[in-house]
């Protein structure tokens, strides 16, 4: 009797797992595709580059050019080694070695950290939960066909294109200043670390909030992409699954009709002769 009232509870489990599953493939999907883009722009040694060469880096800070693309290169790696604190150090302009950050700056650095590992722990859960969600229910289990999947996909892709457009435009209400400070406020609550000074924080004279705008824009640039390529990819699967129309069955009266009119246009044409 236990045993039967336990198959009967893993029976009625079945649809409620199902379910849940189905409902953390589409929150799956987008977290995928935000953090997967943050994370390029994160690792990118090119997005360093652009912002010291695009922003004049050098001139607004006084320090040498080779100096700062060498700190950037520290930086880029801060975010993927267990070192708690980021040390950098550069040249003055008198040729002495000194740290390139200040306290605040790098108390600020060790913030950002935690947050730029938390949005990659979230892109690793995600991308495990999807190829175990295709590999399982897809795949092994076979309790979803390819097309249902693609079709999910295609929905999925939607759904985090209209998230993005849905953010810009919550964003675009009160400019993008507003949307940076407001960011920083959930981000590090009860923090002013994130409130540096242009003037003389190398940190914001290295990353101004031009560069901000810019490597959000490249990484709602790669959302799209990656949502359309996968989003289109299912579109053309499910096309090519479509099952081609039959035509009509021919009736009865219909096919004599055909038969009497193919039979006519092989009767050769009367020839009229001329009467002597």
């Amino acid at each position: 009797m236990e045993a039967a009232s336990e198959g009967t509870r893993a029976r009625a489990a079945g649809p409620t797992l199902r379910l849940l599953a189905r409902a953390l493939f589409y929150i799956a999907l987008p977290l995928a595709l935000i953090t997967s883009s943050v994370r390029v722009a994160f690792s990118e040694q090119r997005v360093y580059t652009y912002a010291i060469d695009h922003y004049d880096a050098a001139t607004r800070t006084g320090i040498s050019h080779d100096d700062l693309i060498a700190a950037t290169h520290d930086l880029r790696a801060y975010f993927s080694n267990d070192e708690q604190f980021l040390r950098t150090r550069v040249h003055d302009a008198d040729g002495n070695v000194v740290p390139l950050f200040n306290t605040k700056e790098i108390l600020h650095m060790r913030d950002v950290k935690r947050l730029v590992h938390l949005v990659y722990g979230l892109q690793e859960f995600s991308l495990a939960f999807l190829a175990l969600y295709i590999a399982g229910v897809v795949l092994w289990a076979r309790e979803e066909s390819l097309a249902a999947l693609a079709r999910r996909a295609l929905t999925g892709s939607a759904v985090t294109i209209g998230l993005l457009l849905l953010f810009g435009a919550a964003a675009g209400t009160g400019g993008f200043d507003s949307a940076f400070v407001k960011f920083h406020q959930i981000a590090f609550p009860g923090n002013s670390d994130w409130q540096l000074d242009p003037l003389h924080d190398h940190l914001i004279q290295m990353f101004p909030e031009g560069f901000w705008l810019d490597a959000t824009l490249l990484i709602a640039v790669l959302i799209v992409a990656q949502a359309a390529l996968i989003g289109g990819g299912a579109f053309l699967y499910l096309r090519r699954q479509r099952p081609k129309p039959q035509p009509a069955p021919v009736t009865g009266a219909e096919a004599q009709h055909e038969a009497e009119d193919a039979a006519a246009e092989e009767q050769p044409e009367e020839i009229a002769h001329p009467v002597a």
